[in-house]
């Protein structure tokens, strides 16, 4: 972004370590006449700066918490802008470079993006749902957030309910893929489990299911639908069970 004023031309930069510099153009008849680099402070990796007027920036950024930024006339030490907008930076971790700054957060606006990684924790309480009488586990999300400085780790609570439908203990996983029982088909049936020596396969069976030979791959189209039903271990043609398996999917045939 830039600001003219007569013969002057101030831009602000943004780097990828989430410094924001002030870059000073001085002209003089349409001639650049001095250049003047300056590093105002440390802001969350920016995607895009604004300026809003009365030294208030908007850093728009992609890989944490959006800022509102006052950009100040003097510079004041790091730990006292840090202490005011309730940061918990330490001065252990602190650049001896960067002990002052001209940048004060005003507000931050939260992103959880992106999210590199999640897992999905269930707390211990239960609620229940009284028009089908089924009890919901009440659960938190974990989610590893940010890139590079600005990585956190964070919890969702709001929203996140998880409904245990089966439970199987399973060790040594490498991959995993549902699978649906036809292309065109809506749920997923089958799940495919790939170790390190062996692939097995788990399917949502209904009891007339579980009383025919394992061996049956299960992939007639006249079968009926059946709603709910067992996980049970099956086997579909195609799959080596003694091997492992790389990549499982539905595709489109024809």
């Amino acid at each position: 972004s830039a600001s003219g004023d007569e013969d002057m031309l101030r831009y602000l930069l943004g780097d990828e370590t989430g410094r924001i510099h002030l870059l000073v153009v001085g002209r003089k008849g349409g001639l650049v006449t001095n250049l003047h680099f300056e590093t105002l402070g440390t802001a969350s990796v920016s995607s895009a700066l604004v300026y809003l007027g009365n030294g208030m920036v908007f850093v728009g950024s992609q890989f944490a918490n959006s800022q509102l930024v006052q950009i100040l006339d003097n510079p004041v030490p790091v730990s006292a802008v840090n202490s005011s907008s309730g940061g918990e930076e330490s001065e252990d971790g602190m650049n001896p470079l960067e002990e002052t700054t001209y940048l004060q957060t005003l507000e931050e606006y939260t992103n959880l993006g992106p999210i590199v990684d999640f897992d999905l924790r269930p707390t211990g309480d239960e609620s229940k749902d009284d028009s089908a009488g089924t009890n919901y586990r009440q659960s938190v999300v974990v989610t590893c957030s940010g890139v590079a400085k600005d990585g956190t780790v964070r919890l969702v609570r709001n929203g996140v309910g998880m409904k245990e439908q089966a439970e199987v203990e399973m060790e040594g996983i490498k991959g995993m893929w549902s699978l649906r029982r036809g292309f065109d088909e809506q749920d997923d049936t089958f799940l495919v489990q790939s170790f390190v020596r062996e692939t097995r396969i788990l399917g949502v069976q209904s009891s007339k299911d579980l009383e025919m030979d394992g061996s049956q791959d299960g992939m007639d189209d006249d079968d009926e639908e059946e709603e709910g039903g067992a996980l049970a271990e099956v086997t579909i043609g195609g799959f080596n069970s003694s091997k492992s398996t790389l990549f499982a999917g539905n595709v489109s045939v024809g």
